[in-house]
């Protein structure tokens, strides 16, 4: 890739996506801020399928705005990003996952706020789609939940507030960012680890100082039912715990704890309700030792869950769980409640999941 520096840098870890990268790819270079402007940086994390073949016809066609990375051996996303992340040229980075596609005007939607706020980051709501094809949301579809809302990070209660209200929610698609905030406060991902995202969408929230939120939703994430962390009775779920100690001890490296107690807590504990839910659901029968270790860990963390600040705002299943890790029952007491919890849900037809899949 040669020429001017371009002004939006898309990175785009790529593992096993022949099937999904052209449509993925197509909806960048449609973007209506015009090619001129961008600059797409593609990470092969070792493929074994077409993928780089694909890649590379992409390459040939748009050698102006294309730059390919191939990696030698798999390093999973927060690798592939980390990678990305250095080569970026452009002012502002858009990550995008390759199963993924954007809106035709989503770049121009963030820019826009971005400039007009000297934002650190705009974010827009992402939506869950299947389709097998490159299709855009009508108007309705389009519309989001959230309101739109420009916000100052201008005192620690703000701050508190931005974890409580769940503002910035979502992993690392749908947001764009400004490079140098992600440079000044040294925030990348872990690396060769899943849920390499839950440990960076933190720290971004830690050190926003500017946000906006559009109210529309720009973003369509695939499910993708082959993905890692959507598979069933995987070892790689156990690599959330091992983010919740690498978080916790960066944490206290930062000096976190002083700053935003409340919100340090609170996020811990959402953590292991995330945890508890993703566990409950992508085993057939929950490994007891699991539990037992995320039981100790959320102990240390947070010594009295009941009486923390934000307690109430958990949901009363999300307390169940809560008050399951704490109480610690032997094994056949567990998979009792784990079980009635589950049928609980089932007969009542809700949705397993409390937050969209995050995909590998």
């Amino acid at each position: 890739m040669k020429g001017r520096t371009k002004k939006f840098s898309v990175i785009i870890p790529c593992y096993n996506v022949s099937a999904y990268i052209d449509r993925c790819m197509t909806s960048v270079i449609r973007q209506t801020v015009g090619m001129d402007d961008i600059e797409i940086i593609c990470i092969d994390d070792a493929s074994t399928d077409a993928t780089w073949i694909c890649l590379q016809q992409w390459e040939k066609q748009y050698s102006e705005n294309v730059m390919l990375i191939q990696l030698e051996s798999n390093r999973k996303q927060g690798t592939a990003r980390n990678i990305g992340m250095c080569y970026a040229s452009g002012e502002w980075i858009a990550f995008v996952d390759a199963d993924d596609w954007l809106e035709p005007d989503y770049l121009e939607q963030l820019y826009g706020p971005a400039i007009k706020y000297e934002c650190d980051i705009v974010s827009c709501e992402i939506l869950q789609d299947v389709s097998d094809t490159l299709t855009c949301f009508d108007e309705v579809a389009r519309t989001g939940e959230m309101k739109e809302q420009y916000i100052v990070m201008d005192t620690g209660k703000t701050r508190n507030l931005l974890f409580k209200d769940h503002l910035l929610d979502g992993g690392v698609p749908g947001k764009l960012i400004r490079k140098s905030f992600l440079i000044e406060f040294d925030i990348s991902f872990f690396e060769d680890l899943v849920y390499e995202d839950v440990y960076w969408s933190a720290l971004v929230r830690f050190y926003v100082r500017k946000i906006y939120i559009i109210g529309k939703r720009l973003y369509h994430y695939f499910y993708n039912h082959m993905s890692t962390v959507v598979a069933q009775n995987m070892d790689s779920h156990i690599d959330y715990i091992t983010v919740q100690l690498r978080r916790w001890e960066d944490y206290k490296r930062r000096g976190l704890f002083k700053k935003y107690r409340d919100a340090v807590e609170y996020e811990a504990l959402g953590s292991a309700v995330w945890f508890m839910w993703n566990y409950m659901w992508k085993y057939e029968e929950p490994p007891f030792c699991l539990f037992k270790l995320e039981s100790e860990i959320i102990k240390q963390q947070v010594q009295e869950h009941r009486m923390h600040k934000y307690i109430a705002d958990f949901e009363f299943t999300e307390r169940v769980l809560l008050d399951l890790l704490y109480l610690s029952p032997d094994k056949q007491g567990f998979l009792q409640i784990i079980d009635g919890i589950k049928r609980l849900y089932t007969e009542q037809g809700k949705e397993k999941k409390k937050v969209p899949e995050r995909k590998v």
